[in-house]
């Protein structure tokens, strides 16, 4: 039994970066992402399918052409760990951080928990602003100077 969870929670998983994360259809969003998803990288009291969609549209606004890898998938029980790369193209501004031109590849794993078919919390460690803050640094001095006067600890929701 538990074995079939784990398989079914995997699937569900590896069927979400797929078609969420690689072909960007949202509509699998409000099928999969639980009303009261928790991801604890996101602002306090930012929850569920509307937060996800605004979250991702933020950064599709930046890197338009984003698009996510799996490299490992691992499940347990109702818990989904995802080791993945976005890789992309920095053309849209980020919260101060100018656009740059360059492509980036940004690191990250997510834990994920699953109950009843939906994804109800996520945890994730990568490091989306070292990432762009990598593609500012080949931008000419001026602009640099001007969006590192910006603080790019802003929070995605503003």
């Amino acid at each position: 039994m538990t074995r079939d969870i784990t398989a079914a929670n995997e699937a569900l998983l590896r069927r979400f970066y797929d078609e969420v994360y690689a072909d960007w259809n949202m509509a699998m969003v409000d099928e999969v992402v639980a009303p009261g998803f928790v991801s604890h990288d996101w602002p306090a009291g930012a929850t569920g399918p509307q937060f996800f969609r605004k979250y991702y549209e933020a950064l599709r606004a930046a890197v338009p052409d984003a698009r996510y890898e799996v490299d490992d998938l691992i499940g347990e029980g109702d818990r989904v760990v995802v080791r993945w790369r976005m890789l992309g193209t920095h053309t849209g501004d980020f919260h101060g951080i100018a656009p740059s031109g360059r492509a980036i590849t940004l690191r990250g794993v997510a834990i994920y928990t699953v109950e009843d078919g939906k994804l109800v919390e996520r945890w994730v460690v990568s490091d989306l602003y070292g990432a762009l803050e990598e593609a500012r640094a080949s931008m000419p001095s001026t602009l640099a100077t001007r969006s590192n006067s910006r603080s790019s600890a802003t929070e995605v929701s503003r």
